[in-house]
């Protein structure tokens, strides 16, 4: 049987696309113990990383040996972002500077990704979309195994206390979104060239249609399902010529997610459950909440913003407004994004920064009206599944592989069209933008793999009862510092705790009082009242309390410390 043909290859052609391979199909699949999380504390997050700095930094050296830049036609509306948020970020001020690098570092790693793959001259993207199937399919058998909970790769394949399935990404809907764009993904290319006299193809997409919407399906996710009827809406109206052409691979691929969801039809049972539990009563859903206080805490400094990193400050102070106008409303204890990321931007980075999103976004919007291609209406479909998501969670803070799956597509988007200037710069700038490009790569793979090594120190050493000795890759690396500073000053308090240690206490006391000045966390706010409450001191206990309760107003535990003040007094 033929691999390829003559036109229409399946195998990666390029470089660029082995570098995508395995930045699909292998870089999500490193697998170690973790404590669970967001960003690096998931460890698949550090080599997708690896994988997408490598591909970023072939991309720099390969236009500096070009004469061409390539550029999508509304380059001008996708730079709009980073400048917005730059700009934001530099008159807001900085709150928190870790955070506001690692996120600044995402944004344009993210850019120069996008802008970088233009370079390449890819006229076949089905061959890339066919990555992302097999990515589909694979990243589907894993959560085949643990719906089923099957012994197999039992000390690989992470599992979790309830039956479900959260794939390597530790999390129902980054799992069921990730699987919905897949599922799109393969409908789309049923409809394409590439599958056309290749009856193993085909065969190999509706299968992978099948175990990808039943296990997407189990999951329950609201989020999964909506983009997945709206998409496939998408795709129908779009292609709706090559429909009429393929009816019989359609009508097929439509049966399967039928029998498929039917199969998992206790997932649509919880979907509809939780449906019915939102529009219940006003603010019944957490969200609700959530979005409320969001847009107060906005409209406090709505043009600048208040600042990289101030969101959890921000937020609960506009929450105790809100709990006292709304006292039985539904809301988080604890909360570090606010489950939109316009919302998050725009708190951070007021109006200046949401612009310069808004502006990207309706660049691209521009784009697919002004060529009125139907291959554009697609590609917005497969947009569909991550983007809408960002809109009511967080997927591209707990999976990295998100981001550059939804930056791959928007390119796939973009890439039919564009803009060819000359590579003006001179022989020497060339070779010294490659050496830099090669210099930044060598600094990244050594802080991602020293990352790495911190990740597993610090879940050594929290899973063990805190009884592993060695701590120096996390005490000294960038992105797990503050978090080790914090563990290990907390160790100090315990022990001060169990000797009577006074002076040693007060010590440790004001170290947490210094970090809180930084960021209201609430483990820090619980650390000084264990503190103070160890050296008996009521009226400090009860004043940080009472602070406490001004950024985390529904915390049952704080409300009920804050009860005993007043009893005592």
């Amino acid at each position: 049987m033929s691999r390829h043909l003559s036109k229409y290859p399946l195998l990666p052609q390029q470089p660029i696309e082995w570098l995508l391979a395995l930045l699909f199909l292998v870089s999500p699949f490193y697998l170690v113990s973790s404590l669970g999380g967001t960003g690096f504390d998931l460890p698949f997050n550090i080599t997708v990383w690896a994988v997408a700095t490598l591909i970023i930094a072939y991309s720099v050296w390969y236009f500096c040996g070009q004469d061409k830049l390539i550029l999508p036609a509304n380059y001008k509306g996708l730079l709009a972002l980073p400048v917005g948020i730059l700009l934001a970020s530099a008159l807001a001020g900085v709150q928190d500077p870790i955070t506001w690098l690692f996120r600044i570092v995402y944004l344009m790693a993210g850019v120069i990704f996008l802008f970088g793959l233009f370079q390449f001259r890819l006229k076949n993207t089905d061959r890339i979309l066919l990555l992302i199937v097999m990515a589909t399919l694979l990243h589907s058998l894993v959560g085949v195994v643990q719906l089923f909970q099957l012994p197999i790769l039992q000390n690989w394949i992470p599992r979790t206390s309830t039956v479900t399935a959260t794939g390597v990404f530790q999390q129902v809907n980054v799992m069921a979104s990730f699987l919905t764009t897949g599922i799109l993904v393969s409908v789309y290319l049923c409809l394409r060239p590439i599958a056309h006299k290749r009856f193993y193809l085909k065969a190999f997409l509706l299968i992978t249609i099948s175990v990808a919407t039943y296990v997407m399906v189990a999951t329950g996710s609201r989020i999964g399902l909506l983009s997945g009827v709206l998409g496939i809406l998408m795709l129908l109206i779009a292609y709706r010529s090559q429909v009429s052409k393929n009816w019989k691979t359609i009508v097929s691929a439509l049966l399967l997610i039928m029998v498929a969801s039917w199969l998992a039809k206790e997932g649509l049972h919880k979907t509809f459950d939780k449906s019915y539990q939102m529009v219940e009563a006003q603010y019944s859903d957490q969200r609700l909440s959530i979005y409320r206080i969001s847009f107060d805490a906005f409209t406090e400094a709505p043009i600048k913003g208040h600042g990289i990193g101030s969101f959890l400050e921000k937020f609960g102070l506009a929450s105790s407004a809100f709990y006292q106008q709304y006292p039985t409303a539904n809301m988080p204890s604890y909360i570090a994004h606010p489950h939109n990321e316009l919302l998050q931007w725009a708190i951070e980075g007021g109006l200046l920064a949401l612009l310069g999103i808004l502006i990207a976004m309706f660049s691209v919007l521009w784009f697919v009206m002004k060529f009125k291609h139907q291959r554009l209406l697609a590609y917005l479909a497969l947009l569909l599944p991550i983007t809408f998501h960002t809109q009511v969670e967080h997927p591209f803070y707990i999976s990295s592989f998100h981001w550059f799956l939804w930056l791959t597509l928007l390119f796939v988007l973009l890439n039919n069209h564009v803009l060819i200037k000359q590579n003006s710069l001179s022989l020497a700038a060339n070779k010294s933008i490659r050496g830099l490009a090669l210099f930044i790569l060598a600094i990244s793979m050594f802080f991602l793999g020293h990352t790495a090594l911190a990740q597993q120190q610090l879940y050594q050493f929290l899973s063990q009862s805190q009884q592993a000795q060695n701590f120096n890759h996390a005490l000294s690396n960038l992105y797990y510092k503050t978090y080790s500073e914090q563990i290990v000053m907390r160790t100090h308090l315990h022990d001060a705790i169990a000797r009577n240690d006074d002076e040693k206490l007060v010590q440790v006391i004001n170290w947490f009082e210094s970090e809180l000045e930084k960021k209201p966390e609430l483990k820090l706010f619980e650390d000084i009242i264990n503190g103070y409450f160890a050296l008996e001191k009521l009226d400090r206990r009860c004043q940080i309390t009472r602070k406490s309760l001004d950024y985390y107003p529904a915390n049952k535990v704080l409300k009920d410390l804050h009860q005993d003040c007043l009893a005592s007094n």
